[in-house]
């Protein structure tokens, strides 16, 4: 509900009219003028973007906005409010209870709040719709395209020079944007130029090979309608629009590069080739923040726990007698450089058996027993596992009276451990009411599982590839990591 709308509400006649502070509706008006909830989180006019994501690029590009103090460049007080906003959780960002909290410090020192800042015709005030704000953001980004081209095609350039607009057809080989040539020159001044200048010659420093850059072509259209279609299929989407899965403003493609992104049929599939194309320099996101000094910032998100494919099996981690009965789980290798693994286990006591595959520094997703069943018949001469759940919990839960099951798992105990412990000796350990840290019920039922698993793998090495390339297409369906980019800023 708008603000003109209380406005409205406190007009109408009703018997509580004369008891309105005219003083609160006073300060009601004049705050029409500033930003506020109601404003931040509207959309422009005629457009999809919100005014608080022009306001959050606006601060990112040091664009002047205009405030009770003046234009002045504003920057965050600290990053927890930055994070929310950027994350478009724009009352945790601007509020403290009821009331706006100072989250913006000026260029001339002064602190501010949300409510300190106009709504100027950036964000739609004044009748003049968006202003200058997001077009200088879209010129810029074209700027840092052509500049990147110039330098990574041997052009030496340093602080103050400008590369004059005569010279920019001779790069057109390199950059592929969406704004005309005039409009990128006629909004930009000086700090543009050096900011592009700055962060070229950084990126020529970390990214080796021959490139063309991107921003708004038809290449990066491609990616943008591959995201939505991928996002919109999943229920519930796992993203709200494409800034939250990349903040990409540029994309860097290595010459002589090509993709073909229509194979996948999820979004974490593409992510994961994106992961990929990162870790290879074949394609490289890049988000920008203008830089006003000679030190540019590198940092790199969300660019580890890929998986390579297609995935071999890499083999599994072998139990000693004692670690064997001090855990429940197994851990088999996605791979023959064992740089991603699986995890196998029960979860809620005996209620659920299921893998983790986990990444170089974070889970990929967790896989339900019934879909590594799927998996695993799918491409072996097995129909299904021996004992459903409920037979297999009622087994666990009471050894002693089920012989040949405590037989079974021995025999695959031997098998995959190679361990040399008398049956007896292993019989009495497995029947413990209580092994390791967990519940005896709980032990019995994750190792057979993971034991029948793991040796299926190491008897039918043939198909042991495949079910591993399997499970990880199908970890990747499930992760919803944003996808890699590189900032500088």
């Amino acid at each position: 509900m708008s603000l003109q709308h209380h406005i409205r509400q406190l007009r109408k006649p009703s018997i509580l009219e004369s008891n309105v502070n005219h003083v609160y509706r006073v300060q009601d008006l004049l705050r029409e003028g500033m930003l506020d909830l109601s404003v931040v989180n509207n959309t422009l006019r005629g457009s999809s973007t919100l005014r608080g994501e022009v306001l959050v690029q606006a601060i990112k590009d040091g664009t002047p906005i205009e405030t009770n103090k003046g234009k002045v460049v504003l920057t965050w007080m600290d990053d927890d409010a930055r994070i929310a906003a950027e994350g478009g959780d724009y009352t945790t960002a601007f509020k403290s209870g009821r009331s706006f909290k100072k989250v913006f410090v000026t260029d001339k020192g002064d602190e501010l709040k949300l409510s300190d800042i106009k709504k100027s015709a950036m964000f739609g005030g004044g009748g003049k719709g968006s202003g200058g704000g997001a077009a200088q953001t879209a010129a810029a980004e074209c700027a840092q395209c052509i500049y990147a081209a110039a330098i990574f095609s041997g052009k030496k350039l340093s602080e103050g020079d400008e590369l004059p607009s005569t010279e920019w057809g001779s790069y057109s080989a390199n950059f592929d944007v969406d704004k005309s040539l005039g409009d990128i020159e006629t909004l930009l001044d000086q700090s543009w130029w050096d900011s592009s200048i700055a962060i070229g010659n950084e990126m020529k420093k970390n990214i080796k090979g021959d490139y063309v850059f991107h921003r708004g072509s038809s290449f990066v259209k491609e990616i943008e309608a591959i995201f939505k279609n991928l996002n919109n299929a999943e229920k519930p989407k796992p993203f709200s629009d494409i800034n939250k899965w990349t903040p990409a403003d540029i994309w860097a493609v290595k010459s002589g590069a090509s993709f073909d992104f229509n194979q996948y049929s999820t979004l974490g599939e593409f992510t994961n080739e994106l992961k990929e194309l990162y870790d290879s320099g074949d394609l490289i996101g890049i988000s920008l923040k203008k830089v006003t000094s000679d030190r540019v910032n590198v940092v790199e998100n969300n660019t580890t726990g890929f998986i390579r494919r297609p995935v071999e099996y890499g083999g599994y981690d072998k139990q000693s007698d004692r670690s064997f009965f001090n855990s429940k789980d197994y851990y088999i290798y996605l791979g023959k450089d064992k740089k991603v693994k699986m995890q196998l286990r029960t979860f809620d006591n005996a209620k659920s058996w299921q893998g983790e595959v986990k990444g170089k520094s974070a889970a990929a997703g967790k896989i339900g027993g019934g879909v590594l069943e799927s998996i695993m018949v799918r491409n072996s001469t097995l129909t299904k596992f021996p004992y459903d759940n409920e037979t297999l919990k009622r087994l666990s839960s009471d050894p002693k009276k089920n012989p040949q099951f405590l037989e079974e798992l021995y025999n695959m105990f031997v098998g995959v451990e190679g361990s040399k412990m008398k049956k007896d000796a292993f019989v009495k350990a497995a029947s413990a009411n209580r092994i390791g840290r967990v519940g005896g019920t709980d032990w019995r039922f994750s190792k057979y599982r993971s034991l029948f698993f793991v040796s299926q793998l190491e008897d039918n090495k043939r198909i042991a590839g495949t079910v591993c390339d399997n499970i990880a297409a199908y970890s990747m369906s499930q992760s919803d990591e944003a996808a890699p980019h590189v900032v500088y800023k």
